[in-house]
This record gives C-alpha cells, structure tokens and sequence, in this order.
C-alpha cells in the first residue's frame, strides 16, 4: 500500500498554492463570438484580447497556472480539517534552496552511450533511474536528473534533486543499483560521507534507494520512500 503525504504537508503545499496565486495576474478567458479571449486589467483599464494577439499565449499560461493551482486547492481543502493549526518554522537554513536549485545544470544532451534509456526527454543509466523519474512524475514533483554544482569546494552529480517550494528545499534521490559490487558500494561511500559533512540528512533530504546488477526496488517502495522523507521533512518545518 502507498504512504500518503500528512496532514503537515498538506497544509504547508495549501499555504504556498496560496502565495503562488496572489503573485499571477488575474485573468478571465471565456468565449466571445465563438471564438476564446482573454479579459485582464491593465493599470485599471479592462482589456480583452483575442487569440491572434501577442499577449494571448502569456496571458494564456497565468491563466492555465491560476486554474491549475486552484483545482489542487480545492482537492487540499477537502482533505484538511484546519490548517490553520499547523504553523510553519522561519529561518531554517536549507542545504540547498530555489538559488541553489536554478543554478544546478542538469544534463540533458546526454545520449552517449552510457545513458542508453530513456525517459521523456531525458536519457538514463539504467531501468532504476527511468523507473524513479515515473513515480517522481506521478507525485507531481519537480526535479533535475543529474544535475552538476558545486558546494564548499565539492562537486556533486546526484541521480535526481527534487526541489520542494512549500519549505524552499531540496531533496536527494540517489539511485543505487549495484550494490552487489565492493568497489561501486566503496566509491560512492566517499560521496555519502560529502553529503553528511554538508548537512544532508539520511531519509528527509538524503534519500538513497539500494538495487543490484539484477533486481532494483519496487515502484512502490521508490514512492513510499519519496513520500515518507517529505512527511519526516513537513515534521522538522512544523512548530
């Protein structure tokens, strides 16, 4: 059976949906002669504006997003008896934030021989990798396939780095699949030892998925482990 996020985060994903929708236009898009506008107000002024128009496909996306945005909110609210009991902590300093989120350059053009699967738009290492992009895909989360940056002086290349906007942080999936081998499981050893020494956290925003040259883990258990460090993160933001 999946784990479901709790009631924490919930509540802190209702707060940021409605921060993000205060900072989008507000547009109206309706049929007008059998044909969509889009209605919005400019200094004032009502303005509308037709599908040939250079605005459209702007205004078009504010729109798409703020209905979007509102639909998950109404699915949250139905779920959350009160939020409002449920307050978030300032000032926690996370390892990695927005900033550092957008400056991490995934790799895209990287159908090279060693990335022979695919995913969408991205090549993978292996079925592991592919499998773990689908269950980040349906939870709904935003994440970069091994991207590359730099933090006190070392380089990381992590398997994915799913951003979380509720608490401006990130989380590291790390997708290891031969662990039946001493030197692959002593080389990445180093690496883990880096993430600790920066302030990473085993199971919140650490998460390490084990396989071998033969068998990786579950969907299942790629999901549940994605969701369980999202609840245990919601824990440490709650007051």
């Amino acid at each position: 059976m999946y784990l479901k996020f709790n009631n924490a985060y919930l509540a802190a994903k209702l707060d940021w949906i409605d921060r993000s929708l205060k900072t989008i236009p507000i547009v109206h898009k309706q049929k007008h002669r059998d044909k969509y506008v889009i209605r919005y107000r400019d200094y004032g002024k009502l303005r509308q504006v037709c599908d040939s128009h250079s605005k459209y496909r702007e205004l078009e996306g504010y729109y798409s997003r703020s209905q979007n945005l509102k639909s998950i909110r109404n699915q949250l609210s139905a779920c959350i008896t009160d939020s409002r009991q449920i307050k978030i902590r300032t000032g926690i300093k996370a390892v990695f934030n927005r900033n550092d989120y957008d400056r991490m350059v995934p790799k895209t053009d990287n159908n090279d021989g060693y990335h022979p699967y695919r995913h969408k738009e991205f090549y993978m290492r292996s079925r592991f990798e592919v499998a773990m992009a689908a269950e980040l895909d349906n939870l709904g989360l935003e994440y970069k396939y091994e991207p590359t940056f730099r933090i006190n002086g070392y380089q990381f290349s992590p398997d994915f780095v799913i951003y979380i906007p509720e608490y401006d942080c990130c989380i590291i999936v790390e997708c290891e699949g031969m662990t039946d081998e001493v030197s692959y499981v002593n080389r990445n050893g180093v690496k883990f030892a880096e993430y600790l020494y920066i302030g990473l956290v085993f199971g919140m925003t650490l998460v390490v998925l084990q396989g071998t040259k033969e068998s990786m883990p579950s969907p299942e258990l790629m999901r549940n482990s994605v969701i369980s460090a999202i609840n245990l993160l919601s824990s440490y933001y709650t007051v």
